[in-house]
């Protein structure tokens, strides 16, 4: 027995405490799903990705003075630098350890400004070396035009256009990368989307989120459908378009927006049933969701009373 009055010794520290902070590594040294953003710019895969990206823009920018009336696709790696670099930098969630699904917006938001202003700054110094500026200044037309240069030295229009292309990248790669979650790391996926982790419904939880990747697809590709084949289609009206659908493999080229206009109709209703399957098959961890403020949801069956059955 413990003598009255003896301080009773510390809790012991470390695993628990270190596990009830989120944002710091475990006990186990495992990284945490969302760590600083100054390790996320400096780990080498990401340098190497952004010097890439920046080499790839000076290499362009060389190539595009001389090229006044826009002949030459390298002039496109000015912007495609920044694309194809927050691509990398996103899909690098899938094999990094402890990556998380949730990392992957938030590397999209945060990265794709920086590649784009570090790519803009090489393009802009680059049309500043004499040998570049000559090549520019000798293409241009009599009256200036210059497919790739309209002002002498530009910054803005690169840095906002890979900044644009750098976000779809991004979300590009997000849906792709929740996907692959949903199929190869669902409890992950899970865990990421407060749902109940216990074994009981660890096979519906899975469905459900494997529709739910599928659903954030269609958020995306449905309007882009619609909205592109609408406006590009031959037909005036959504019969004609599903008429000139019958087209499409007698004559892929002339009537491909006319079938996407219809696909993208068609998959409304795969939308809105894929909706109903989720909110009929889901489980989530009402307790998580609620300290979180994020609304619990509806489900076939109640959860609290299933558990207590």
């Amino acid at each position: 027995m413990r003598a009255s009055g003896q301080p009773n010794p510390p809790p012991p520290s470390g695993r628990t405490s270190a596990r009830s902070n989120s944002g710091a590594t475990t006990g186990s040294n495992e990284p945490s799903p969302f760590p600083p953003l100054r390790h996320v710019l400096s780990n080498p895969f990401v340098l190497t990705v952004t010097v890439l990206a920046v080499i790839l823009t000076v290499v362009s920018t060389v190539f595009a003075a001389a090229d006044a009336d826009g002949d030459a696709l390298i002039g496109n790696g000015m912007f495609a630098g920044p694309m194809l670099a927050t691509f990398a930098v996103v899909m690098q969630v899938l094999w990094r350890r402890g990556g998380n699904v949730l990392d992957t917006l938030r590397r999209t938001m945060v990265y794709s400004p920086v590649v784009a202003f570090l790519t803009a700054v090489a393009g802009f110094v680059t049309t500043w070396v004499p040998s570049v500026a000559g090549a520019m200044a000798s293409s241009r037309r009599p009256s200036g035009f210059h497919y790739w240069f309209e002002e002498p030295h530009p910054f803005v229009l690169p840095f906002l256009a890979g900044w644009f292309l750098g976000m779809l990248a991004g979300l590009v790669a997000t849906l792709l990368v929740v996907l692959i979650f949903a199929y190869r790391r669902p409890r992950d996926f899970a865990a990421a989307n407060m749902n109940d982790l216990s074994p009981k419904h660890a096979v519906r939880v899975r469905r459900a989120n494997i529709a739910l990747a599928w659903l954030l697809i269609l958020v995306f590709l449905v309007p882009t459908l619609i909205v592109w084949g609408a406006e590009e289609a031959r037909a005036g009206s959504v019969l004609e378009a599903a008429q000139n659908t019958l087209l499409l493999f007698t004559d892929p080229g002339s009537y491909l927006a006319d079938a996407a206009w219809i696909v993208g109709l068609a998959l409304i209703p795969v939308g809105i049933g894929l909706t109903i399957f989720i909110v009929r098959t889901q489980r989530v961890d009402r307790a998580a969701r609620r300290a979180a403020g994020v609304p619990v949801g509806l489900s076939a069956q109640d959860d609290d009373a299933e558990r207590s059955a």
